[in-house]
């Protein structure tokens, strides 16, 4: 049986000029330094640049990266802010704790987004030595568990101003920034201008084949490199990596095209029988479906949905994710709605019988 792969957009594939791209910088020279290859060079300058910082750094992966600056910004014992479901939380295999030696704190928050005055309040200097101090605030856009909810500069910036009121910084896990930048209609440099560092995704919805960039001030960056080296991130040779995160950014607004995909899928889902799309406030190229009772949770759904053609991934007690990419195209949307919709019908149909 063919699939229809909705589970995660670091499926897509590049397109045909970064694969010649690649292809070329392959049989350029080797460069033995950790930052002295041409290629890296260029993605890296390109990358500070669009996203406002100083410098940036290529690493193998996003929790890398996020790994490396909470690093950087902590010290043992220090806590990590931000909202409960963010992906440095749930999806890091707990990274923060078995390596930085950090605690992470848990805000209650609506797709991502928790008032200020929850920031404040857990931000507040302790009254004795008995609590650990909070030196580092973290955000996440599009925000994974919020349904892909593009969480925006004003938004970044103003938590930024209560992490600089209570001694700390703030790291914007960017995995899929570049889908919130053209969600929102802002520049990335502008949704990441707030923030003290900013990691982002090449292979995800920029179609590199793996990668990721991590940016910030220069004094920052060198200790990230030191950081990465520590962690078996330095990879040589780099150049093939490169050349495709170079193509990946000059193309990040072509993302527009999964959010229409997604919207499509959402949309067609919102009259199925024990399906409700999760309607974040500034959609992107993520759709969440929660289910009613009557299909016996997530991952019994995902079977039988993969028993149709269609492939998704449970995602909580009671949602299942699916993630548009240029590989999916609206034929493919079409023919992954018919399936849910068979599906649907057929088990409302046996619970009346």
């Amino acid at each position: 049986m063919t699939y229809l792969d909705f589970r995660s957009d670091f499926l897509s594939r590049p397109c045909a000029r970064m694969a010649e791209t690649m292809a070329k910088a392959a049989l350029s020279p080797g460069a033995f330094g950790l930052r002295n290859d041409p290629w890296q060079q260029r993605l890296e300058a390109r990358t500070a640049e669009l996203l406002g910082k100083e410098d940036a750094l290529l690493f193998p992966t996003c929790t890398m990266a996020n790994l490396a600056a909470m690093i950087a910004w902590t010290r043992p014992g220090d806590t990590v802010l931000g909202d409960a479901t963010n992906h440095l939380a749930t999806s890091e295999a707990g990274g923060h704790a078995a390596v930085a030696g950090i605690e992470y704190r848990g805000l209650a928050g609506t797709f991502g987004m928790s008032p200020l005055a929850e920031w404040q309040a857990a931000s507040a200097p302790p009254a004795d030595a008995q609590r650990a101090s909070v030196r580092l605030f973290a955000l996440e856009t599009t925000h994974n568990r919020g349904g892909g909810n593009a969480i925006g500069g004003a938004h970044v910036a103003a938590v930024a101003e209560v992490a600089r009121a209570a001694g700390a910084h703030l790291h914007l896990d960017g995995s899929r920034l570049f889908n919130a930048a053209v969600a929102l209609g802002e520049m990335p440099a502008r949704v990441a201008a707030g923030a003290s560092s900013v990691s982002v995704s090449l292979n995800k919805g920029l179609r590199a084949p793996s990668g990721a960039m991590l940016a910030g001030p220069r004094d920052f960056i060198s200790e990230a490199l030191r950081i990465r080296q520590r962690l078996g991130g330095g990879m040589r040779p780099v150049s093939m990596i490169a050349a495709a995160g170079l193509v990946a950014l000059e193309n990040w607004g072509e993302v527009v095209a999964d959010h229409e995909t997604a919207a499509r899928l959402r949309e067609g889902c919102r009259d199925l029988p024990g399906l409700a799309p999760v309607d974040p406030p500034v959609p992107t190229n993520i759709v969440l479906l929660r289910l009613a009772p009557c299909w016996g949770g997530p991952e019994a759904f995902c079977r039988r949905l993969s028993g149709e053609g269609v492939l998704a991934i449970p995602f909580g007690a009671d949602l299942v994710r699916f993630v548009t990419y240029r590989d999916i195209t609206r034929s493919a949307v079409d023919q992954a709605l018919q399936a849910l919709a068979h599906l649907a019908n057929t088990h409302e149909r046996q619970d009346d019988e």
